[in-house]
């Protein structure tokens, strides 16, 4: 079944109007953005866009190793699992806007590997050993609401966080715009990771970050759709070893963006 979300910045005062416009337009879910320097924060938005609607999925887009520890996310998507009668989703990635206004480079992939590994472990009830400690999230353990598991988006654009989402996600949301050639292949390289754990490939749902303005005048569009493009071109070419996977025009155009981008 195809679904179609919409993603918006979670500024104070914003949410319910947000949440309350995506359930009455027909969309199926909304994404928060988890960046603290830019907007208010996700989980506080996402609960109260869970008590504002009644059918919209829920979900950030996405959140990181970094600012949050696995702990404290997995806690956080269950709370909103709960309020919202099981319609939440976590969407993570190794790290963009959020950690570059700490100085910070994306997650290594070593880290980022552990962190889904452990964001699973949690959401399942299971421990988590963090610095010889070993404990679950007692409240999350007590529970007895049905569908309280809350399933694991991983938003990937090279080969190898592809294959980390194979081995640990429920769902892989390419970020790689409209390039079908390279989502066909990592649909495949994502369901070999799957194999070699022993998972079964067809359990793994995937969709696709893409800037889409409608509108009858095509200049318009173009117009309307100028932000969220450069947003994503800026956020492409954060790192270095990411620009490396674009074709040599691709990365001629975002390294422009990431150079003369300004943030107001």
């Amino acid at each position: 079944m195809t679904e179609f979300w919409r993603i918006a910045q979670p500024f104070p005062g914003t949410s319910e109007q947000n949440a309350i416009f995506a359930e009455e337009h027909g969309w199926d879910g909304l994404l928060f953005t988890d960046s603290q320097h830019h907007n208010g924060d996700c989980y506080a938005a996402l609960a109260i866009a869970a008590k504002a609607t009644k059918r919209i999925g829920l979900g950030t887009g996405v959140t990181n190793p970094y600012t949050r520890h696995a702990a404290v996310p997995a806690s956080a998507i269950s709370t909103i699992q709960v309020e919202s009668d099981g319609r939440a989703v976590l969407g993570s990635g190794r790290g963009d806007s959020a950690l570059a206004r700490l100085g910070l480079r994306p997650a290594s992939l070593g880290k980022f590997e552990a962190y889904i590994a452990d964001l699973q472990s949690y959401l399942n009830g299971q421990e988590v050993i963090n610095n010889g400690y070993s404990a679950p999230i007692r409240w999350l353990v007590q529970q007895t609401s049905p569908n309280l598991k809350v399933p694991v988006d991983v938003a990937a654009t090279g080969p190898k966080v592809i294959e980390i989402a194979g081995r640990h996600a429920d769902m892989l949301t390419f970020a790689v715009g409209a390039d079908t050639k390279r989502m066909i292949a990592g649909v495949e390289r994502a369901r070999q990771a799957r194999e070699t754990t022993g998972g079964a490939a067809e359990t793994l749902k995937f969709g696709a970050y893409i800037n889409i303005a409608a509108h009858s005048d095509p200049a318009l569009a173009r117009l309307a759709s100028i932000g969220s493009v450069a947003v994503s071109a800026h956020f492409s070419g954060m790192d270095k070893l990411d620009r490396e996977q674009l074709t040599p025009s691709d990365r001629a155009v975002i390294e422009a963006v990431t150079q003369d981008y300004k943030v107001d």
